[in-house]
């Protein structure tokens, strides 16, 4: 019958156009083989690697940096000096010599009560001051010429002596009436008016010396050992989220709080631009135990689970070979990894493009100049402090 043979010869022209396109495909990919070959070959050997074409990483040399033992804590800006201004005696106000936010000197007046019968109070004992000692000297002379009891002369003195006293006393009631600043510094809001009647305990104003903020904070007591005199400490406050404060410890509370196991610590804070004031919250850094040691970005680092290396950047035959190194690290401290062996001063340590690089492998260092636009720079602190 023909129709058998119809149907083996489209079989077959089947088979035979599959057997073509096979053939196609093979031939292909032995030319795109012989390109990359040809390729790779005319790349030389510093491109290739034991993981393929040799990976672009940027790798700076290791150096020392300073690390300190950190202490955390929170604490409040206080004044270096700071008053409420009110006064001494219950009396009206007669005049107030200070606007608010005024810098004023030691012994400025700012503060002026009215004073009409103490000033006549005093008008008269000093009236009989100056009676009291012209009858003393007419009375010495007398003695002197020996028609004077000694008695005569110790009233004379006596009277004298309480005639003064009372004259001190009115001066002194009329000092109480005046409020003098008792250092230099710059007042607050102004509270009251002339005219005004006040008593001992009411508020005027305020008057600060913000040139030095004292700053107290908690430390728990186990961090004692650390606290001492002098040690550097480092306040931020939410205010100026950009700026940071450097101060000192200027002491230690003698006692340890038995209820929350704390000790009290003071510390002083240059405030020379004024950007502090006192009852700002801050945060506290003590930087204790200061030192020198080799550091190496937080992202050079790789964390396992039997220890953390980094991939050293070793001169080899006119390239450069990431040498997996093993480490010790201490401090970890604002995007640096403090390293206490394994790697020497001057060693390059590659930190961006660590994740594509294998253990052996050729690389290829960049600078700044050669990364990607938009690629985030790595976080190299390996100029700076910690």
């Amino acid at each position: 019958m023909a129709w058998p043979v119809k149907r083996y010869g489209f079989a077959a022209a089947i088979i035979a156009g599959l057997g073509l396109m096979a053939a196609v495909v093979a031939g292909k990919s032995l030319l795109d083989g012989g390109e990359r070959a040809v390729a790779a070959s005319a790349a030389g050997p510093q491109a290739k690697g034991p993981g393929g074409e040799a990976p672009s990483v940027r790798a700076e040399p290791a150096r020392r940096h300073t690390f300190s033992d950190a202490v955390q804590a929170i604490g409040t800006a206080q004044a270096r000096e700071s008053i409420v201004i009110t006064p001494k005696v219950a009396d009206t106000i007669r005049a107030i010599r200070f606007e608010s936010g005024q810098r004023v000197r030691r012994g400025a007046v700012l503060v002026e009560l009215a004073s009409v019968e103490q000033q006549a109070d005093v008008a008269e004992a000093r009236a009989a001051r100056e009676a009291a000692e012209r009858e003393l000297v007419r009375y010495r002379d007398l003695f002197e010429q020996g028609f004077l009891p000694r008695a005569r002369l110790d009233s004379a003195q006596a009277a004298f002596d309480a005639a003064d006293a009372r004259l001190q006393a009115g001066l002194s009631r009329i000092a109480d009436r005046t409020i003098r600043a008792p250092f230099a510094g710059v007042t607050g809001l102004r509270t009251a008016s002339p005219g005004q009647y006040a008593r001992p305990g009411d508020s005027i104003g305020t008057l600060d010396d913000i040139s030095l903020i004292k700053l107290d904070f908690d430390v728990a007591e186990t961090h004692l050992a650390r606290l001492q005199p002098g040690v550097a400490i480092v306040a931020r406050t939410a205010a100026f989220p950009d700026l940071s404060f450097a101060g000192e410890i200027e002491n230690v509370d003698s006692r340890v709080d038995a209820q929350t196991r704390t000790v009290r610590v003071r510390a002083l804070l240059p405030n020379r631009e004024e950007r502090l004031r006192p009852g700002m919250l801050m945060t506290v850094e003590v930087r204790s135990n200061p030192r020198e040691a080799l550091a190496a970005p937080e992202n050079a680092i790789i964390d396992e689970a039997d220890g953390a290396y980094v991939f050293v950047a070793a001169p080899r035959g006119g390239a450069h070979v990431a040498t997996r190194t093993r480490v010790q690290t201490g401090l970890r401290v604002g995007g640096m990894v403090e390293i206490t062996a394994g790697v020497s001063e001057g060693q390059l340590v590659v930190v961006e493009g660590v994740q594509r690089v294998r253990p052996n492998q050729p690389v290829r260092l960049i600078d700044e100049s050669e990364r990607p636009s938009g690629q985030p720079a790595a976080s190299s602190g390996l100029r700076g402090r910690s």
